[in-house]
């Protein structure tokens, strides 16, 4: 069947859950960032900004492509499919895709599905080409780093310092006996692969010696492919202030005897890429002037990767208004009826406004002047 009128058929059947989607899953990643169908991987989820944020209970995962494991179990999620808390809004389920989906290596290139409770009282967006296409979780294809000519491949290329990098190389066509006459090829016939590397121009290094045996040797994925998987802040022992602006490698097996580097017999070279400005944080009141007779909304926009909820204070006079926030990390309001609450108080000149995030943290705290009702 045509992928594409599989993927439709499967909107509809799955239209009725979807359509009670509640919040983008903020961000999805895996350990190994690149990794193949038959192999254990660990795959992340934060669901901050969604109704499974700070939620007391267990989160399943419920896919349905490639294939439907927990097929007939939506409202009563197997074992199989729960995930395991991190901390705060970060969870995490481990498996191999072969042995989860029940398909072979070449069936299985990308994962579709959500997160929910067991029972589906709550849950999140699909996770999905159609649905969001710059946040589903697809396999890397090797077929990239197999290319004629291809030395050097990474993922993601939006990399951090404290998530995943997986770096493949392709020993078939590194460069060797660099001083001499500069063969290519020599590294695939290496009894092992491991990566000399540094940071900033070497400033920070792992060294490829005996010490470091355990540390630097790469995973060999078949046919002269390798791949090597860090955290640069863990592999490196980085300082929490230290900005990484490259990552420098050599690669050879543990005695030095086989070589690898880039084309002209270069050492490989990895940018990092620039880090995006975050959106700033920002708090509006709409109308900006109200009475004690109005409706009046609260906006906070951008709110920080933490926050995942909001509450307001409200003082007036000796009233107190009190409720929370709806909506998501990036836009949530609340709408205060000061006709209802303040009925027969028209004489308040003010009121004082507290908003408070999940962490107890106070994010706005200010006096505001109503319009008189008979200015």
């Amino acid at each position: 069947m045509n992928k594409k009128i599989l993927n439709i058929l499967l909107l509809f059947v799955f239209a009725p859950f979807l359509t009670m989607a509640a919040g983008r899953i903020a961000d999805i990643w895996s350990q190994p960032a690149v990794f193949v169908a038959d192999e254990e991987v660990t795959l992340f989820f934060d669901v901050s900004g969604t109704d499974l944020a700070d939620i007391n209970e267990d989160i399943y995962l419920w896919a349905w492509f490639p294939s439907e494991p927990d097929a007939g179990n939506g409202a009563n999620s197997s074992d199989f499919a729960k995930l395991t808390q991190v901390k705060d809004n970060i969870w995490k389920i481990t498996m191999i895709p072969t042995k989860y989906f029940g398909l072979e290596t070449g069936n299985i290139s990308e994962i579709y599905g959500l997160l929910k409770t067991k029972n589906f009282s709550k849950q999140t967006d699909a996770f999905a080409p159609d649905s969001d296409p710059a946040n589903h979780i697809a396999l890397y294809s090797l077929q990239t780093i197999k290319g004629d000519g291809a030395i050097l491949d990474f993922y993601p290329k939006q990399f951090t310092q404290d998530r995943p990098l997986s770096i493949l190389i392709n020993a078939n066509h590194t460069w060797s006996d660099c001083e001499k006459t500069a063969a290519q090829g020599q590294l695939a016939g290496a009894p092992d692969v491991r990566m000399h590397g540094g940071v900033n121009d070497w400033d920070i290094q792992v060294m490829n010696n005996a010490e470091n045996k355990s540390k630097t040797a790469l995973t060999h994925l078949g046919g002269g492919i390798y791949r090597k998987d860090i955290i640069l802040n863990d592999y490196f022992g980085l300082a929490d202030n230290y900005m990484v602006t490259g990552i420098n490698m050599v690669f050879a097996d543990q005695t030095w005897v086989y070589q690898g580097k880039g084309e002209n017999c270069t050492d490989f070279f990895i940018e990092a890429p620039e880090i995006p400005n975050a959106p700033v944080p920002a708090l509006s009141l709409f109308p900006s002037k109200f009475s004690a007779n109005d409706i009046f909304v609260i906006v906070r926009k951008n709110n920080e990767t933490n926050v995942s909820a909001l509450k307001y204070t409200i003082t007036a006079g000796t009233k107190t208004i009190s409720g929370s926030f709806e909506g998501n990390n990036k836009e949530f309001s609340a709408y205060i009826n000061l006709v209802d609450e303040l009925a027969g108080n028209n004489n308040i000149e003010s009121i004082n406004v507290v908003v408070t995030d999940n962490t107890g943290r106070k994010v706005f705290n200010s006096d505001i002047p109503l319009v008189q009702l008979n200015d």
